[in-house]
């Protein structure tokens, strides 16, 4: 367990595992509602989304069709923990991270109540995504705490700098890494897949308006695998470690200094 930064830049962190599809978790619902309760996360919302799919057909244009999807948030008292499950997923979202150990196992916790639930048959995917924000105080620049190469053109062209955003996939083995980073003026930002919805954000992330950047670094492992909580322990662990690699080549000594403070 490494040192943790005093104040480090993460400011939403999600887990998420796609498995074997239930068409009848409704059935299961008030087993798992109980047991996420029990488990310190009394919150629960129930959200109807429509989500299109294209249908293509020889020789045709694609279709688009509606498709109707339910979830359940199961979320803690503080509103910093929140679960999501539907009928291929869960998904753990939380803005106070702490460390990745006391993370991890709370996801592995929620994961086996729904385990538990429904007697889990396979998993497809293992992720684990990071959202830090880097806010220079007045007297900084972005680029003292960002290399180089993820600054992007726009201290090179003329003008005031509007957007920059520069973006990198790369393949270690068995695990994808997706990073992003995207510099610009203005309040806190999430990318449109993520939506926090009521969770409460720490303040200094919340409050800040000028020039930042957001990294974005998603890591995931995909392929079908017999369920184990064990196995989705270690990929978890393995992505952690590739992502903080990621993490530490994309910022400077003077940033990790800066959040060490």
């Amino acid at each position: 367990m490494g040192t943790p930064l005093k104040n480090p830049p993460v400011y939403l962190t999600l887990a998420q595992v796609r498995f074997n599809p239930i068409l009848k978790l409704a059935d299961f619902l008030p087993g798992i509602q109980e047991s996420f309760r029990q488990a310190g996360y009394p919150d629960f919302d129930r959200q109807h989304l429509i989500s299109i799919q294209l249908t293509a057909q020889e020789g045709q244009p694609p279709t688009p069709t509606p498709v109707q999807q339910e979830r359940f948030l199961f979320g803690n008292v503080e509103n910093t923990h929140t679960f999501i499950l539907d009928g291929q997923s869960l998904t753990l979202q939380s803005t106070n991270y702490g460390q990745f150990e006391t993370f991890s196992a709370c996801f592995l916790d929620g994961l086996s109540i729904v385990n538990d639930a429904v007697k889990l048959a396979f998993t497809e995917r293992v992720g684990l995504r990071y959202l830090d924000r880097v806010m220079p105080q007045p007297e900084e620049s972005i680029g003292q705490y960002l290399v180089e190469q993820v600054q992007g053109l726009s201290s090179r062209l003329e003008g005031r700098s509007l957007y920059s955003y520069t973006e990198a996939m790369n393949e270690i083995e068995n695990i994808k890494l997706l990073s992003r980073v995207a510099i610009q003026e203005g309040p806190l930002a999430f990318p449109p897949d993520i939506q926090p919805g009521s969770m409460r954000i720490i303040e200094r992330f919340a409050s800040y308006i000028g020039i930042s950047a957001i990294l974005d670094n998603d890591g995931f492992v995909e392929g079908r695998e017999a369920f184990s909580t064990k196995a989705v322990a270690h990929h978890l662990d393995v992505i952690h470690k590739i992502i903080g690699s990621a993490f530490k080549t994309t910022a400077t000594r003077y940033a990790f200094d800066a959040w060490d403070k």
